[in-house]
């Protein structure tokens, strides 16, 4: 049995932020329920999935989908720009941010598509959205699932690089 778990992806640049910004919270992450099991999934074609016995996640997948993605955003962008998911926001003005996954596979190569819809709603009844498409590849040999986390960390931080980037533009 092998355990696995996501990790941050280091952060390119630090983007900056107009002034008086209302933090970011990340409050939802949805993953397919497919992919809400212990057990590692690869999709093996568009109607096959293939369930890895042997290698499993550490923790339940979403939140360490949550987890990683809150800190990969609070590396990309100033500090005090993303506040704490774990810690309760009782009367403290919060933008709320909302991932929603439809697909988050890794391949029989292990190469991992990420496809996710995310909403930024704004504590002046504005929102921002969203779409994304990524794809990551693994490093080395696909003989098991192994590599597939590696590659779903790298797409997270990619992901997290598109959101701040579309965070930190003016808008008017």
């Amino acid at each position: 049995m092998h355990y696995y778990t996501l990790t941050e992806a280091p952060a390119s640049t630090r983007l900056s932020l107009p002034e008086n910004t209302v933090p970011i919270r990340l409050d939802r992450v949805t993953i397919p329920t497919e992919l809400d099991r212990s057990q590692i999934v690869r999709r093996l074609d568009s109607t096959r999935l293939q369930i890895v016995e042997g290698d499993r996640w550490a923790a339940p997948l979403d939140e360490t989908i949550r987890r990683v993605l809150s800190n990969d955003l609070a590396a990309r962008l100033p500090p005090g720009a993303v506040a704490n998911s774990n810690e309760p926001s009782i009367g403290e003005k919060r933008q709320s941010l909302a991932v929603d996954f439809s697909e988050f596979y890794g391949d029989p190569s292990c190469a991992v598509t990420l496809r996710a819809a995310w909403t930024l709603k704004q504590s002046d009844s504005q929102s921002l959205h969203g779409t994304e498409e990524i794809k990551a590849s693994a490093d080395g040999a696909c003989a098991n699932a192994g590599p597939i986390p590696a590659a779903m960390s790298q797409a997270l931080g990619q992901l997290s690089d598109r959101i701040a980037a579309a965070v930190s533009q003016p808008r008017g």
